[in-house]
């Protein structure tokens, strides 16, 4: 049977690409969901754009979902949801890039960097299926690249938007940990362990951007200090897994994120 990947991967990035183009497109009105969460009113507005992020992540899941299971070695087909986390974090910082666009140039030229990235991403995950893949050494390059240049742009429009700490928080922390698990996921193929590492990451990041929502950060600055906590976090959690962490090796990490974090503050980025 011929391997059709390509083509389950192009359906999806088109498709995705069809849903974010038409948020621009479609003018739906705002419908805002009023609740209380631990004592304080949370609201939560559904307009075109978040729609069309849904949509999107749902048909990136799917296209991806379909590529893997053409996979010929079908002992590796396990855990699939796994490979999710990333491209659907693509799909919905597309969906907050393109609302801050702010001429028609700079939107058609962000929503081509994002279908670009988006191919990237999702021919990276399948050639990552399998270790013994000819393609894994660079395409697991590819993904971590992708995996911190995507938290940090979602990290600066999250913070950017100065939402409560009960929204801002949990969506950084929830994203955090999805991407974590895309990087983790190529140490340890113990799903168990992976999810425990990815959660612990969830809680921090989450805790940590409640922390930073006290402080007059701007945007960029609060989500370079966030990325460079994942950074830190994922690093040692990939040594962990991998059985190399050593008391000399996690004083490196944290010298080496504690020396950007000043500086960070030195340059007054």
């Amino acid at each position: 049977m011929k391997n059709d990947y390509r083509s389950h991967i192009s359906v999806a990035v088109w498709a995705a690409l069809l849903a974010l183009a038409l948020s621009a497109l479609i003018t739906l009105p705002p419908r805002v969901f009023t609740t209380s969460l631990l004592g304080s009113p949370v609201s939560l507005a559904f307009d075109a754009a978040l729609v069309a992020g849904m949509v999107g992540v749902a048909v990136v899941c799917i296209g991806l979902e379909a590529a893997i299971r053409t996979h010929p070695n079908k002992a590796v087909l396990r855990y699939t949801y796994r490979f999710w986390g990333l491209p659907a974090v693509i799909v919905l910082v597309a969906s907050l890039l393109l609302q801050a666009a702010p001429v028609e140039g700079l939107w058609a030229a962000a929503l081509g960097g994002v279908g670009v990235a988006l191919a990237a991403a999702l021919a990276a995950e399948y050639h990552t299926v399998d270790p013994a893949d000819p393609a894994y050494r660079g395409a697991r390059w590819l993904l971590n690249l992708l995996v911190y240049a995507t938290a940090l742009a979602a990290f600066i429009l999250i913070y950017n938007t100065r939402s409560r700490s009960l929204i801002s928080a949990s969506l950084i922390g929830g994203i955090a940990g999805l991407l974590a698990l895309d990087i983790l996921r190529g140490v340890q193929r113990e799903q168990g362990i992976t999810l425990l590492y990815a959660a612990i990451i969830t809680l921090i990041l989450a805790q940590a951007t409640w922390v930073l929502n006290y402080w007059p950060f701007t945007a960029p600055r609060a989500g370079v200090l966030l990325l460079i906590g994942f950074y830190l976090l994922v690093g040692l959690a990939q040594h962990e897994l991998a059985g190399r962490l050593s008391a000399r090796r996690a004083l490196e990490y944290v010298a080496a994120s504690a020396g950007v974090v000043a500086l960070l503050f030195w340059l007054r980025v």
